[in-house]
């Protein structure tokens, strides 16, 4: 989802605030954003068709709060994590909701 149509669609009047999900993957040091749309998370580009990468949670919450989302889900995928319950890579992810 393009920057322009998410900033769009969260100042439309009466529109539900979109679910974003902020991901960290074991081994890199930034933070990648994803909005859900229609059931299916979407990852945040701005208007040069680049993926928005975030270096601190700081620049998370400031990008956030003007646009009037209060959390989000953060995201930690492990794919090489040994200790998943079935040993299934898929499975080596953590979520957890954070006030921005």
């Amino acid at each position: 989802m393009k920057l322009s149509q998410f900033r769009h669609w969260v100042k439309s009047p009466g529109e539900e605030v979109p679910k974003c999900v902020l991901t960290s993957y074991a081994g890199r040091a930034d933070y990648l954003m994803e909005v859900e749309y229609k059931h299916h998370l979407e990852p945040l580009k701005d208007d040069d068709d680049n993926m928005l990468h975030f270096q601190t949670m700081e620049q998370v919450r400031d990008f956030l709060r003007p646009l009037g989302i209060k959390s989000i889900t953060l995201r930690t995928i492990d794919p090489h994590d040994e200790f998943s319950l079935d040993g299934k890579p898929e499975c080596c992810q953590d979520d957890m909701t954070i006030n921005v």
